[in-house]
Parts: C-alpha cells; sequence; structure tokens
C-alpha cells in the first residue's frame, strides 16, 4: 500500500490491489506520528467483508495508534494470492486462515509463535476446547480458531412438507436420507434433485469416516481410512445422481458461490455445508430453511459430527508488527461490541461468551444455527483432529474424482486407487 493520509472513520479511499479491495481503516491524523499500521485480510463472500470492515474500524477507534490497511477476497483468489505474498516479504501482518491449508504453513515455519501473547496480549480464556488445540504444534502456538462450527443439512421445509418427506429426518440414517432424496428429486419435476452433490465435499467424508470409527488422517501422518471407504462412499453418491437424489456433474460444476447452489436456484431441496451457510443460504430466499444434523450410521455410536475451529487468526513469522496484530486477534475474539458485528459470518461462536453475545440480538436463522450447535454437543465427537500438511491437495482431489465417477470417466474404484496413489506422493 502506498504511503498517505489516513482516513477520517467516516470514509475510506477503495484501492484495487491484485484483484483485492484494500482500503484504510484509520484514526484522525493527530496520530499518524506516532501510530503503528498494520495490514490484515481475510477470505470470504460480502457479508463477511462488511462485517469485519466495520468490526476493524471499531478497533481503530479504540486503538488509534494501530490503523489498519485491509485485503479480502473470495477463497480462491486469496489462496492464489497469499503464497505470492509470503515469497515476496509481502504477507499481511494478520489474516484469517483456513485448516485447509494451515498446516502447510505452520510446517514451513512461516507463522508466528503466539505463546509470548497468550495470557497477557490475547485472552483465550474463555475459547472452547480445541480452538486454541488445534493451532497448536508441540508448545508452540501458531493459530487461533476464530470460530466453533460443524457440517449441516439444510432443507427447504416447504418442499419437504409438500412431499411428505418430513418425518423422515428423524433418526436419519444413510439408506433413509438416499430414499428421502430420491423422493424429493421426483417430486420436484424436471430437472429438479433432492439435495446438492456432496460427493466431494470433505467435510462430509469427514463425518461419514468418524461414523465408522475412522478418520480423515492417522496418527502417525498418512490416511486413517481404507479404499473400501472411499470405494462405498462414491458409490453412495453416484446412486444418489442416478436417480435425481443428487444432481449430475454438470449442474454441480455450475453451481460455485451461494448465489448459484442448487438449493438457491430452486434445482434442489436440500444443501449441505458448514452451519453457517444458513444464514448465507436464507438472505437469498425466501422459502423458510431449516438445519439438521447430517445422517448417521443406524445403530452407530456417535453421529461423527466434528464441532471445531475451522479458521484460523494468525501473524506472519515475518511481520515486525507482531505485538499490534495480537491485540488485534484479541480485540476480535474478545470485544463484546466486535462479537456483535461479526455475528456468524465466520462461523460458530468460539465461546460461550461470544454465544451469550449473539443470541441476544440472533435472527431466526442465526438461532437455529446458535440452536444447532447447541444440540449437537450432546452428540457430537469429543475429537477436534487437525487436517495435515497437503490436505487442501487432497480436498480438490476428492472433488475432482467424485466428478469424474459422476461423468462416467471413471469407477468408484478406479477413482478410489487414483486417490491412494496420489494421496501417498502428496502425503509422503
Amino acid at each position: 500500500m502506498t504511503n498517505g493520509p489516513i482516513m477520517d472513520r467516516r470514509g475510506a479511499i477503495k484501492l484495487s490491489i491484485g484483484g483485492a479491495t484494500a482500503l484504510w481503516l484509520g484514526s484522525a491524523m493527530g496520530a499518524l506520528a506516532q501510530s503503528t499500521p498494520i495490514k490484515a485480510a481475510w477470505y470470504g463472500g460480502q457479508d463477511t467483508h462488511d462485517r469485519m470492515q466495520k468490526a476493524l474500524a471499531l478497533f481503530t477507534e479504540k486503538h488509534p495508534d494501530i490503523p489498519v490497511t485491509v485485503e479480502f477476497a473470495p477463497f480462491a483468489d486469496f489462496y492464489d494470492r497469499l503464497p505470492v505474498q509470503y515469497s515476496g516479504g509481502g504477507a499481511p501482518d494478520m489474516h484469517r486462515h483456513s485448516m485447509t491449508y494451515l498446516f502447510d504453513y505452520i510446517e514451513r515455519g512461516q507463522l508466528a509463535d503466539l505463546t509470548p501473547f497468550i495470557g497477557s496480549t490475547i485472552d483465550t480464556s474463555s475459547l472452547y476446547p480445541g480452538v486454541v488445540k488445534i493451532g497448536t504444534m508441540g508448545q508452540t502456538v501458531n493459530a487461533i480458531g476464530n470460530n466453533q462450527i460443524a457440517v449441516g443439512l439444510f432443507y427447504n421445509q416447504a418442499k419437504l412438507d409438500a412431499a411428505g418427506v418430513t418425518g423422515s429426518l428423524d433418526n436419519l440414517t444413510w439408506d433413509s436420507f438416499r430414499d428421502m432424496a430420491i423422493a424429493l428429486g421426483k417430486a420436484g419435476g424436471e430437472q429438479h434433485y433432492g439435495v446438492s452433490d456432496s460427493g466431494g465435499f470433505t467435510g462430509l467424508f469427514e463425518v461419514f469416516l468418524t461414523q465408522r470409527g475412522k478418520s480423515l488422517y492417522g496418527a502417525e501422518g498418512g490416511l486413517g481410512f481404507e479404499k473400501a471407504d472411499l470405494i462405498d462412499w462414491l458409490a453412495y453418491w453416484q446412486s444418489l445422481r442416478a436417480e435425481r437424489g443428487a444432481p449430475p456433474p454438470a449442474v454441480t460444476a455450475e453451481s460455485a458461490g451461494f448465489q448459484n447452489a442448487p438449493m438457491v436456484q430452486n434445482l434442489a431441496a436440500m444443501q449441505i455445508g458448514w452451519n453457517q451457510q444458513l444464514v448465507f443460504y436464507q438472505a437469498l430466499m425466501t422459502e423458510e430453511l431449516g438445519i439438521h444434523a447430517c445422517p448417521s450410521l443406524e445403530g452407530g455410536a456417535n453421529n461423527g459430527h466434528l464441532i471445531r475451529a475451522l479458521d484460523f487468526w494468525v501473524i506472519p513469522a515475518m511481520s515486525a508488527h507482531v505485538e499490534q496484530s495480537a491485540k488485534l486477534i484479541n480485540f476480535l475474539l474478545n470485544d463484546e461490541e466486535a462479537i456483535a458485528i461479526l455475528g456468524l459470518t465466520l462461523g460458530g461462536p468460539a465461546s460461550d461468551k461470544a454465544a451469550a453475545i449473539l443470541a441476544k440480538t440472533a435472527d431466526a436463522p442465526s438461532t437455529k444455527v446458535l440452536q444447532y450447535l447447541d444440540n449437537l454437543r450432546a452428540v457430537a465427537s469429543p475429537d477436534t483432529p487437525r487436517w495435515i500438511k497437503g490436505h487442501g491437495e487432497l480436498e480438490s482431489l476428492l472433488g475432482r474424482l467424485n466428478g469424474e465417477v459422476g461423468f462416467e470417466r471413471t469407477t468408484p474404484e478406479a477413482a478410489a486407487d487414483t486417490y491412494f496413489d496420489e494421496a501417498g506422493f502428496v502425503l509422503g
């Protein structure tokens, strides 16, 4: 960012920087001489961008000596640019990091050690278990979660009622879910489907594996499941596509972005995703949406859902302003006004304190998400497993292979062979 006057909080100058938007959220001119500017960055949709900018404007009001420059972009664009920024020395002083790529950066030593700031600059005392643990390697804390979220099933209540399958949500198993999705697809007429194709969604696949007593990754590295598990998974989604329980891959390929989701486009009655996305989908639809736990194994010990941080605040090891950036992390985690401003845009609350603050003013969709997480805690797995270095590549691989099975370019068996071969190379 070029040097220049810091604007009053009533306005901001927007600049185009590599496809992102950057602006000063600074304090008044009088503080400039004594200030230490930092740059913050994040990924997300427009709601996230709007709420984060509002929260950071509040931060500069309360910390006029730390004016903030911000950058933001959609997830894919953000991670196209971030490696270049790290390699070129221009990484933001504090940014949002997804667990999809977090451990690639940790293992390369690219993230600052936050341990010296915990308990002093950064208060983590009220955060849920796992929010800090996931980002801790040995005795070093490199990342602090800004949410706790879980996978959820979103559904159009009117479509379920019209098809007479609302009761099928009770004691939902994988078999009954397939029957319900196929019934919903047929009830909606031509070019209508039961549920979004989630065969390439690693978050749901992890739920499926956890229900089988397995995991994405083993304790000593490598995969934590067998080929047979992946074959079953890919074949399951192929069986849904075959009877309009899920859309064909050509439809799924055009569904990127909340506004293009099959459920939003009136092409499907249900959608699967991360719980806070209910709020985003509901904002794009007039029909009332509900949220429910995803299918379980019949008679399983638990429903396999994992409640944990998936996105984190981090500071690059190269940052010259670690202490100032740590103050910003603490503000976003603990300031009551900031928590209320951010709402559920980053995910579910990271603490009981945040949950109580949000419950006071939550609208109907947000209340459903908060209640879903609260209810899920009684039956979810107590584990908060990490994703590991190379996860991002394997996540993309699962999506690609699920699509190839859908296009009938390969079989579930051959796709599983490919996945394991490539996983062996990626994970070493």
